[in-house]
This record gives structure tokens, sequence and C-alpha cells, in this order.
């Protein structure tokens, strides 16, 4: 059946495309299938002009219950390999898209759904949302990145905590311990989803851009080497012509007409 299967669709609105998990009644848990539409959309988003900002979202008011679990037991070991690097390829896309990529999280983001939310640039959630990496309780252990980006979100300790106990996060703590950066009413989660998206899009796409990449490099630098690329990407800035114009703008108390 189609609906068992599920699909994952693409639509794009002015500057701002959303992505959309639908699995129904499986809590949009991402077969191997769903998994290769997301990398292709994926690419069809990076080559799409004017794109600004980009939205993942689940359907029926559920994020992602993360991969599914039938599936994977019935692979053997390469397989299992392969699907791994797959996804994580596409994850690692989604980190280096030259936008901001929001995961709009409403009910479930578990395991492999949580996952690919910590590869967006920002988790906002609805106040019903709950996040975990339940893994260890299955007898294995995050495989599509929590190990590596949980940590660095939340800090080494709590995600050790999360990552050992396995246990669900609601909206309030997600956004204590920095796993989320907003939470919103469930009654107005798409508006404000929106929103959120809409005063992203009216910023310069190159020095939205330019932010994401430093960040991203950052992260991996010494701290003489970061504040080193930050220096010459903000030199660099002054080569492009978004910057005369915010900077006129400001100066004219004007707002900016970004190209």
């Amino acid at each position: 059946m189609t609906e068992e299967k599920g699909t994952v669709s693409y639509e794009v609105e002015g500057p701002i495309a959303t992505i959309t998990l639908s699995r129904p009644g499986k809590r949009n848990s991402m077969t191997q299938k769903m998994f290769r539409e997301l990398g292709v959309i994926v690419e069809k988003a990076a080559g799409e002009a004017g794109l600004r900002v980009l939205i993942v979202r689940g359907d029926q008011e559920t994020f992602c219950a993360g991969d599914d679990l039938g599936e994977l037991v019935s692979m053997d070991l390469p397989r299992v390999r392969d699907f791994l690097a797959g996804v994580g390829a596409t994850f690692t896309r989604i980190e280096s898209l030259p936008f901001p990529v929001i995961a709009a999280v409403e009910g479930y983001a578990l395991g492999g759904g949580l996952e690919l939310a910590l590869a967006c640039d920002l988790i906002l959630l609805s106040e019903e949302a709950l996040l975990g990496l339940p893994e260890l309780n299955l007898g294995v252990i995050p495989g599509l990145g929590g190990t590596i980006r949980l940590p660095r979100r939340v800090g080494l300790g709590r995600a050790r905590e999360l990552i050992y106990s396995g246990r669900l996060v609601r909206a309030e703590e997600a956004r204590s311990i920095g796993l989320a950066e907003e939470v919103y009413p469930s009654e107005s989660f798409g508006k404000k989803i929106r929103e959120y998206g809409e005063s992203l899009a009216v910023k310069s796409p190159w020095s939205l851009a330019l932010a994401k990449s430093t960040i991203n490099r950052g992260m991996d630098a010494s701290l003489e080497a970061g504040l080193a690329l930050e220096r010459e990407t903000f030199a660099c800035c002054f080569a492009l012509p978004d910057a005369k114009e915010g900077i006129a703008a400001f100066l004219e108390k004007r707002k900016p007409e970004f190209k």
C-alpha cells in the first residue's frame, strides 16, 4: 500500500521550501525508500535559485519516530553499512546547504528522526513534542549522527545521560538544555514556523551562507584557526553588494533590499 510505504514531499512557496515526511499510522517512521527520496529532494533544494530557508516537518502532527525497524532487522552487515553511509551523506548534505534549515518538530522525534533534526540548523518545537534517542533500549546505539551531533548541541555529560538512559525529553526541557531553540503553542505552531522562516528569508543570502559555513567549519577548528577564518570571511563580505546595501540601509534608516 502507498500509505504504508510512506512518502517525502517537497513544496516551494516564495523563498521558503518545505519538506514533509508522511507515513500515516507509523508516526512517519522512515523507510529506505523515504530516505532515498529525502536525498533526492535535498539535492533539488540545493539547486533552487532564490531559496532562502528550508523547513523539514512531519505530517499528522508528528515529526518522525525514527527508522523502520522491520527493514533494519532484515539487513545483513554490509547492507546496514551501506544504508548508514547513504543516509549519513544526506544528513551531512543538509548541514552543508547554503541556507538555514529548520526542523519543525511536533509530536515524536525519536532515533533517526531526532538525528535528522540534529542535522538541521535550528530545532523549533511544538509544546507537545517528545524527543529522544532510545536505541540503547533496543541493544544498539544511534547510527545516524546522534553520538556525534548531540554532544555538540547539549554538551558531553548531558548527551551521555540522554543516550545511556534512552529517555524521552519534553519540549521545555529540550529548550532548557539547548536541544531546541524555541517552543511554540501547538495551536499556532504552523503559523509560528512560517513567521520564523520569513524572518530569516529577508536577510542577506550571502551573509546567511557565510555565517553557516563559518560556524560549521569553526566547530572543528582550534580557537586560533576559527578566529582567523572568521576574520577572513568578514573581510570577504565587503567584496559583496549585500554588505554595501545593508550598511547603506542602516545609515539611511530604511529596510535593506538584498539581491
